[in-house]
């Protein structure tokens, strides 16, 4: 219980600057926003006139259990001391021990935080890649939509 309690407290100081990093379209495990948003976002960029041709939807296998300890306490703005032993906690199943070398802890109030700092930034990059532009009479526009809930990802493609 006091493990979770200090998670809580360290998640009530890093949501706020998550939040402020986060991408535009990322709707999982965030204050105020819900699958139904991720879904009308979804129905936005494709009820239009020349709307996506591709949609590709996919979820990221085992997102939680793959993150990288090592990027996580390079790139979470937070005590290390207190991260890297939340991260080497390990876990009990059918009475054995495992250690954790990656991921996040299982039911861990901080875990989905810091599984959206690990994919915050997914949006912008992918906007940004030359082979998803194309040109307008306004200049270059990104020709590609990407909507995340949580570790599921829908990209739009025209």
């Amino acid at each position: 219980m006091k493990d979770r309690a200090r998670q809580a407290l360290h998640l009530l100081a890093l949501d706020p600057i998550a939040e402020t990093k986060a991408d535009p379209n990322s709707y999982g495990f965030r204050v105020g926003r819900s699958p139904a948003d991720a879904i009308d976002q979804c129905f936005r960029v494709l009820c239009r006139k020349g709307s996506a041709e591709w949609i590709l939807k996919c979820d990221i296998r085992s997102c939680f259990d793959q993150i990288s300890h090592q990027w996580l306490l390079d790139n979470v703005p937070m005590e290390t001391t207190v991260l890297r032993k939340w991260l080497k906690t390990g876990f009990i199943e059918q009475g054995q021990w495992y250690e954790t070398e990656v991921g996040t802890p299982q039911g861990g109030t901080i875990s989905p935080v810091l599984m959206n700092i690990t994919l915050d930034g997914l949006e912008r990059r992918l906007r940004q890649n030359p082979k998803f532009q194309k040109q307008t009479t306004a200049g270059n526009k990104s020709k590609v939509h990407l909507v995340r809930f949580a570790d599921d990802i829908v990209r739009h493609e025209a």
